[in-house]
């Protein structure tokens, strides 16, 4: 490896490691049954979801994947919600259909106050469906920050694939 190639290398974890503690990436997750449904009074059904995800806070971009199983009839609508658990909310962001399991979105750009909720834990998300157009599950979407020796590992794994790469070519 030669001395410009460690000079970036070092240069860039070194910048990595100095960047602002607000820099984070966030993991989503989330269950979602009839029971967390506040429109779904009945709890009828036997409807189970989850939600995974993960969201950055230096680009601003949301990515999700949605799957379900066992509803009472079609999905006709999905959001996510602005809600603590159990209190029903406005939409905050659309989920566009046609809708099959599992439902996927990726680089999905939030405005400010969308980030300070959807970090704040105050969004869920509804399965609105044919039989329960209010939404038949629901679940809240939990957040947890990516510990930042997980990103160290991660960027210092890419350097080293990086430099293997490039002695392979040499």
């Amino acid at each position: 490896m030669n001395h410009a190639f460690k000079s970036v290398g070092i240069a860039s974890i070194l910048l990595l490691l100095s960047t602002p503690s607000q820099a984070l990436l966030y993991d989503l997750s989330g269950d979602m049954d009839v029971f967390q449904a506040t429109t779904n009074a009945g709890n009828v059904g036997n409807g189970t979801g989850t939600i995974s995800g993960s969201y950055d806070d230096v680009s601003n971009l949301l990515s999700y994947s949605i799957d379900w199983a066992d509803l009472t009839s079609s999905v006709t609508n999905m959001h996510f919600h602005l809600g603590a658990p159990g209190v029903p909310g406005g939409v905050e962001l659309g989920i566009p259909g046609p809708w099959s399991s599992p439902e996927i979105g990726t680089d999905i750009a939030l405005s400010a106050s969308q980030e300070t909720n959807l970090l704040a834990g105050n969004w869920y998300v509804n399965v609105h469906t044919a039989n329960f157009g209010g939404g038949e599950i629901r679940g809240q979407v939990l957040v947890s920050a990516v510990p930042v020796p997980a990103a160290v590992w991660l960027f210092a794994s890419a350097l080293g694939l990086l430099g293997w790469a490039r002695r392979k070519r040499a």
